[in-house]
């Protein structure tokens, strides 16, 4: 099976853009950072054994 990286990337650039395209500056960067917690939650969840040192915290 192969990985249609193109069109991944293009439709989840096409979500990101209609969840923020109304958004100010301020809350584009708090969605950014949102997402990263979240991201780095799940990361930590499904890998707990990890270094927890190297997973940088976002402020």
């Amino acid at each position: 099976m192969a990985v249609k990286a193109v069109e991944m990337v293009r439709k989840i650039r096409d979500k990101h853009y209609e969840e923020t395209k109304d958004l100010s500056v301020e809350e584009q960067i708090k969605f950014v950072k949102d997402k990263s917690r979240k991201l780095q939650g799940t990361l930590l969840e499904k890998h707990p054994s990890t270094d927890h040192n190297r997973v940088r915290k976002s402020t």
